[in-house]
């Protein structure tokens, strides 16, 4: 027994297939191509010409120079300004007067030093025939304090040299060296006051020692023994 057909007389549902769809695509693709090489190749075979003139100076001509600067205006001359001096009014020689301005170079003044007389007081100018050259008039006074050795006041000779004695923590420490020292000489020569300059601390000590017991000369000036200041110093060698 055959089935019915139930839809025999209903349109198509699924439509057939289009024979026309592949042409169209190719079609459409085949122009666009034609279309773009046309606008592409257009300006390459079509190229716009420059003249000759053009291009001459477009490469060898140089560019026209900038246009000059406008003219400055007239300056008018200005004249100088007009000093006024003020009127030289007469000053009395007493008279003390105000400034106007501060002078620029102030004027300094110096006054010699009095100069001490020459010669002896008391005495006559030009000297006294058989006056004797240099001497002192009077009583002939020592100095107050002691006179430093140098000038006119030469340093004593020594007498009684005592040589130091070489310490040793200085020896063991391998410490030498000089020490100077300031010492003051009595009017019979002995060291009165010792005062150190320079030295090893190590070395002080045994330099003090030494000196105390040197001797000198006594020093004259004009003939009278005086406390003198001179510089002594102690040697230390170290002992091979």
């Amino acid at each position: 027994m055959s089935e019915p057909l139930i839809f025999k007389d209903l349109p198509a549902t699924f439509p057939g297939k289009n024979k026309y769809r592949k042409p169209s695509v190719i079609g459409g693709v085949v122009f666009h191509v034609i279309l773009i090489g046309v606008l592409i190749l257009t300006p390459l075979l079509l190229p716009e010409k420059i003249s000759h003139r053009q291009l001459l100076v477009a490469l060898i001509a140089p560019p026209p120079p900038p246009p000059a600067a406008p003219p400055r205006p007239p300056v008018a001359p200005v004249a100088p300004p007009k000093v006024v001096k003020p009127p030289v009014r007469p000053v009395t020689p007493d008279a003390v007067v105000m400034p106007v301005a501060v002078p620029k170079d102030v004027a300094k003044i110096i006054e010699e030093p009095a100069m001490a007389p020459v010669g002896v007081i008391g005495a006559v100018p030009g000297g006294i025939p058989g006056g004797v050259a240099g001497g002192v008039l009077g009583k002939i006074v020592a100095p107050a304090g002691p006179v430093r050795v140098g000038g006119d006041v030469r340093e004593p000779r020594i007498v009684k040299l005592v040589p130091p004695v070489y310490p040793t923590i200085a020896s063991k420490a391998r410490v030498s060296g000089t020490v100077v020292m300031e010492a003051i000489l009595t009017e019979d020569g002995t060291v009165d006051q010792i005062r150190v300059i320079s030295g090893h601390p190590l070395l002080v000590e045994a330099a003090i020692s030494c000196v105390k017991h040197w001797k000198y000369e006594p020093t004259l000036l004009n003939g009278i023994a005086v406390r003198v200041v001179l510089t002594a110093k102690a040697n230390f060698n170290r002992p091979v």
